[in-house]
């Protein structure tokens, strides 16, 4: 019986011209989306692996300097494009991508691709994060919408309640139905980047990607499988097709657009962000001045050339076996970096704040809970890009120790020497470290599962009532 009812329920979407078309369409979308998304990925990661070498290389041929002086040359240390890039970027066009190493100063992650973006792109970067986010849920809605009302409507749920079709089975074989249309939709989602991720890297350099692969599309099936669910019991309760589009599409709007920007402003006004001036005052004051017992520059530096003399038993600074110059260079980017980690430690306190608050609002959104858990296990999200920045600074400050230790026995270094200064290279986190970064997003989209699957069951009882 359940198989009559779900090959009945597929011959009527089939015969539907708006299904149809809707399908046509979707599948042109779909399409789009994975030309753009396999684009980004191959376009902005043969860039950065280009100016990553291009950069290094001018550093370490700059011929013979003084270390210091050559320190300052510099190079920029690039944030690779992330693995599943194809399947959604994230906030990598609004984050930056580079991150200048040069001695006395933390570096800053610049160069976002949206600055330099035409307006069309705030209306999103079509791939196929962004359509499972936003334009499969509206699909979902519009095929389901109309799944029992329409029986309510034409009169026919008593006729069909009245034969051998029990409330179970009819709920079930309409939900079963609705769902392989989605599922096929879900299928070219899933199906099409693993082809195009296969044709580039081949089937070794796809095997480490498969395990992360494998929980998004396990997400976006639950993700699939709760939406059918929450438009079905809709539609059950609405009895009337009109209504129940009206509550889905409304329910769409509000958790797509609305609760993602009102909690944005609520973070925002909540949880302020330190603004670049009293960031730029308090961290040079408390470089000049120090914090607590430190003491000003001038005494540390005084300090410093005490226990240095202390240490090699010589009465003058010129007597020393080692250039104090660098030494003290070295001291003061210690000490300097102990100011900006305390100062960018609380940035991150205040975006953790934020990010908190707006990821707590999906509570009142699944494409929000999805959104996040898709971010976190494509490698795209906020905790990968501040664990690039604090390994771009741990770099950074590696290569002043490398160079203030040759500065403190030559004056002069050459191409030899540059060429032993590393490289920096940057793996995102694994896929153990993106789920228990992920774990509230997950226990979110979990809830609205079991909510839907709740709603559902009441819809349900009513039918049998």
């Amino acid at each position: 019986m359940l198989r009559l009812l779900i090959g009945k329920e597929l011959r009527e979407l089939r015969r539907t011209t708006n299904v149809a078309w809707l399908l046509a369409g979707l599948t042109l979308l779909v399409g789009l989306a994975l030309y753009n998304g396999y684009t980004y990925y191959t376009t902005r990661g043969a860039f950065l692996r280009q100016s990553q070498q291009t950069t290094y290389e001018q550093f370490i041929s700059q011929g013979d300097k003084n270390p210091h002086l050559g320190a300052h040359f510099g190079f920029y240390a690039y944030k690779p494009t992330a693995d599943l890039a194809l399947l959604d970027n994230g906030v990598e066009d609004y984050t930056g991508n580079s991150f200048y190493l040069e001695p006395h100063k933390r570096g800053e992650v610049k160069f976002r691709e949206v600055s330099d973006a035409t307006a069309l792109r705030s209306f999103g970067f079509l791939n196929v994060g962004y359509f499972a986010q936003f334009l499969l849920p509206l699909f979902i809605f519009l095929l389901t919408h109309n799944l029992f009302a329409k029986e309510w409507e034409n009169g026919t749920i008593k006729l069909v309640l009245s034969s051998r079709v029990s409330a179970g089975q009819l709920v079930t074989g309409k939900l079963l139905a609705a769902g392989v249309v989605v599922g096929a939709v879900v299928a070219l989602l899933a199906l099409g980047p693993l082809a195009l991720l296969a044709w580039h890297l081949g089937l070794g350099g796809l095997a480490p990607l498969l395990p992360a692969y494998a929980c998004y599309v396990a997400g976006l099936l639950f993700y699939a499988a709760l939406l059918t669910g929450l438009g079905g019991a809709v539609s059950l309760l609405a009895r009337s097709s009109a209504l129940a589009l009206v509550v889905l599409a409304g329910f769409w709007l509000l958790g797509v657009f609305l609760v993602p920007r009102l909690a944005g402003e609520v973070a925002r006004r909540t949880h302020p962000a330190t603004t670049a001036v009293a960031f730029d005052d308090q961290t040079f004051r408390d470089m000049q001045y120090g914090v607590g017992r430190e003491g000003t520059k001038d005494e540390r530096r005084a300090a410093l050339a005490d226990s240095m003399l202390a240490r090699y038993h010589v009465r003058r600074l010129e007597d020393l076996p080692v250039f104090f110059i660098p030494v003290t260079i070295e001291a003061a980017e210690e000490s300097d970096g102990r100011v900006m980690d305390r100062a960018y430690a609380a940035i991150e306190r205040t975006e953790a704040r934020q990010n908190r608050l707006v990821q707590a609002s999906a509570l009142l959104s699944p494409f929000l809970a999805f959104r996040e858990l898709s971010l976190h296990l494509t490698a795209t999200d906020l905790d990968t890009h501040r664990d690039f920045a604090a390994r771009a600074e741990a770099h950074r400050r590696r290569v002043g120790q490398v160079v203030d230790a040759f500065y403190q026995q030559h004056t002069v270094a050459g191409n030899a020497f540059w060429r032993t200064v590393p490289q920096f290279a940057y793996v995102a986190p694994g896929l153990g470290w993106r789920l228990r970064h992920a774990a509230g997003p997950l226990a979110l989209l979990l809830c609205w599962g079991l909510a839907a699957g709740g709603l559902l069951a009441l819809a349900s009882r009513r039918l049998r009532g």
